[in-house]
C-alpha cells in the first residue's frame, strides 16, 4: 500500500501565556518544492481558513477562495492560499504564494509560488484537524494528502 504524501502540515512550536497567540511551523509540500515557515497566529486567523473552507464547500467550489496569512510579528511575511475547484470529481488546486522578507538586510529575502491538488474531501479534513488544533486537542496538523 503507499503511502500518500501530507502537503499541509502545521505544529504548534511555541504558546504566550496567555494562550491568544502562538507560533507554528506551517509546512507546505508540492512535488517539486517545499516551504517551511514560522510564523504567529492567533485562534481567529485559524478559523478564518475553515471558515473560508465550509464556504468554498457549500458552494460544491464554485468560486475560489483566498486566506492569506500575515505574521502579525513581522509585516514582511505573507502567506497565501487560494483553492480553485477544478474539475468535476472535486479535485482542487492549492495555489500556494510565500512572500518573506527580513526588515533589516534588503538581500535577504524568500518569495515562492507553488500549486498542489487535492479533493474537496480532503479540505473537510483540514477543517476537522484545525478545529482540534483550535481546542488545543492537537499541537500537530497533517492534511490535503497528495492526489
Amino acid at each position: 500500500m503507499q503511502k500518500l504524501k501530507t502537503q499541509f502540515e502545521m505544529e504548534r512550536i511555541w504558546m504566550d501565556e496567555t494562550e491568544l497567540f502562538y507560533q507554528v511551523r506551517l509546512q507546505l509540500h508540492a512535488s517539486v518544492c517545499s516551504s517551511s515557515q514560522e510564523v504567529y497566529m492567533q485562534d481567529e486567523t485559524l478559523q478564518e481558513l475553515i471558515d473560508s473552507i465550509a464556504g468554498f464547500n457549500n458552494t460544491w467550489g464554485k468560486k475560489p477562495v483566498i486566506w492569506e496569512l500575515f505574521d502579525s510579528d513581522a509585516d514582511e511575511q505573507k502567506i497565501s492560499l487560494t483553492f480553485t475547484l477544478i474539475d468535476r470529481t472535486g479535485t482542487i488546486q492549492v495555489d500556494v504564494h510565500i512572500h518573506d522578507e527580513w526588515q533589516h538586510d534588503p538581500f535577504d529575502h524568500f518569495r515562492a509560488a507553488f500549486r498542489f491538488k487535492t479533493t474537496m474531501g480532503q479540505l473537510d479534513d483540514l477543517s476537522a484537524q484545525l478545529k482540534r488544533f483550535i481546542l488545543r486537542e492537537t499541537d500537530h496538523v497533517a492534511s490535503l494528502h497528495e492526489r
